[in-house]
């Protein structure tokens, strides 16, 4: 018989569980604030808000002063989209499965359509909600104070020296990301990620702990910014920009675990930072005048993108003099091959445009580069250019395979490590075989090693 008064529950704390003591799940528990530990209760996420709705158009406030009103609304415009519909689908992208074990998993966006991925949306997209907190040891899952300290001290001494080679930028990682991250425990999760993520990059043997922890980390970043992500205001904008930058730089520097080394497809892996990229780009262009005047103005200096290209051009910038007009003025042949669309062609056209001004405006930077210059090719280019990309447009890999060369040249930042390399491969190994010779120099650019970290790209 049961004992009177005697209500069985599932629902207590981790660490009561631990103990085999009742939980009176109160948040946190009569037990964890007796013994002076952080209660699991306290750490589960509150449900995600409905992502914000895109309209059709991209709206800004005239004059110099950003929009406040509504939820923002990006990238596509009415005759994007009629583009877009012009262009036919090809074969489908390659993507492996997820695997279905206990290690935490950060959800990064399933592969869709172009026409389906508003950059906000990209920063935004739903995590599946996880309660990793009993499936590790105390050491690693529950929030530890002395940790977390450990990762911040890590992150302003070591990590932010690494995100850089300019001082100012430096700088800004390493005394202003923090001070934006005291006022916001979304932008903090962020920082101490990174900081996590980076000590997996240098010690191997302890990889799946400080994946473990940078994972919870990120989850929590990514709930927070949810919170925050519908709409942008003078007071909000630098705990956005800080965080989606920083989110950027976790997609791009994310390990496999050791449980699961498989890597997901290079070529869609890469779609995803160019949403990442342009999500955060938006954030930008909406706060430009409010960011000036905060703590991480320094982020804004504007030899990181060099002088505005119009977006529609399709003019190629002058190459001779850096010795390669040739090689772009063979892709601009490719653009206008007679098999494409012509919606195909002029979207290929902008792209090769755009590509050579991120060539020139990376190539005749000084030796203290700045990786952020990678920004300029995926925010330039139509976003139904990386809908070709998914859909493995021979010309759009060919194009995206000559990006990867900048993208190898900056690998020396153990953030960006060797993406670019790994995309190039995959190019070379699902492109088809009559348009392979056109590979030869992003292919021979990333068998020399010598190339990572030279000044002016080649």
């Amino acid at each position: 018989m049961p004992r009177l008064g005697h209500k069985k529950s599932r629902n207590g704390c981790v660490q009561c569980k631990r103990r085999r003591v009742k939980c009176d799940e109160q948040r946190p528990c009569n037990h964890c604030a007796r013994h002076g530990v952080e209660c699991s209760l306290t750490l589960q996420d509150a449900p995600p808000p409905p992502l914000p709705q895109a309209s059709s158009s991209t709206s800004h406030a005239s004059g110099d002063s950003p929009t406040t009103s509504g939820t923002q609304s990006i990238v596509f415009s009415n005759s994007d989209r009629e583009r877009l519909k012009s262009i036919p689908s090809s074969s489908k992208s390659q993507s492996s499965e997820s695997s279905k074990n206990d290690t935490p998993v950060l959800n990064w966006p399933s592969q869709q359509p172009a026409s389906d991925q508003n950059p906000f949306n990209m920063l935004s997209r739903a995590i599946h909600e996880r309660d990793i907190m009993g499936r590790f040891t105390d050491s690693v899952a529950v929030m530890d104070w002395q940790r977390d300290l450990q990762l911040l001290h890590h992150f302003s001494t070591y990590t932010a020296l690494t995100m850089s080679e300019m001082d100012s930028i430096r700088r800004c990682y390493q005394v202003s990301y923090p001070r934006v991250g005291y006022a916001s425990k979304a932008v903090m999760h962020g920082i101490l990620g990174v900081a996590a993520l980076h000590l997996a990059h240098l010690y191997l043997d302890q990889r799946a702990k400080w994946l473990v922890i940078s994972t919870n980390h990120q989850n929590r970043a990514i709930s927070g910014f949810r919170l925050t992500l519908p709409t942008i205001t003078p007071e909000n904008c630098d705990e956005l920009y800080t965080l989606s930058s920083l989110t950027v730089m976790l997609r791009c520097a994310s390990l496999p675990f050791p449980s699961d080394p498989r890597l997901s497809d290079p070529i869609d892996d890469t779609c995803e930072v160019f949403m990442l990229m342009r999500g955060v780009n938006e954030i930008l262009k909406t706060s430009y005048v409010w960011v000036a005047q905060g703590p991480i103005s320094a982020m804004l200096v504007p030899e990181r993108l060099g002088p505005f290209i119009p977006f529609e051009s399709t003019d190629l910038l002058p190459l001779d003099d850096l010795g390669i007009q040739d090689r772009f003025d063979t892709l601009k042949a490719i653009a206008l091959h007679d098999s494409f669309d012509p919606a195909i062609r002029r979207t290929l056209l902008q792209s090769v445009a755009a590509l050579s001004n991120c060539f020139r405006q990376i190539m005749v930077q000084p030796p203290d580069r700045e990786p952020g210059l990678l920004l300029i090719w995926p925010i330039r280019i139509f976003p139904e250019f990386i809908f070709l990309i998914r859909q493995r447009h021979p010309a759009a890999l060919i194009f995206l395979a000559h990006w990867c060369i900048v993208f190898h040249n900056h690998s020396n930042f153990w953030w960006l490590g060797d993406r670019g390399q790994r995309c190039v491969q995959a190019i070379a190994e699902q492109i088809d075989p009559e348009w392979r010779d056109y590979l030869h120099w992003p292919l021979d650019y990333i068998a020399d090693e010598s190339n990572v970290g030279k000044p002016g790209v080649v």
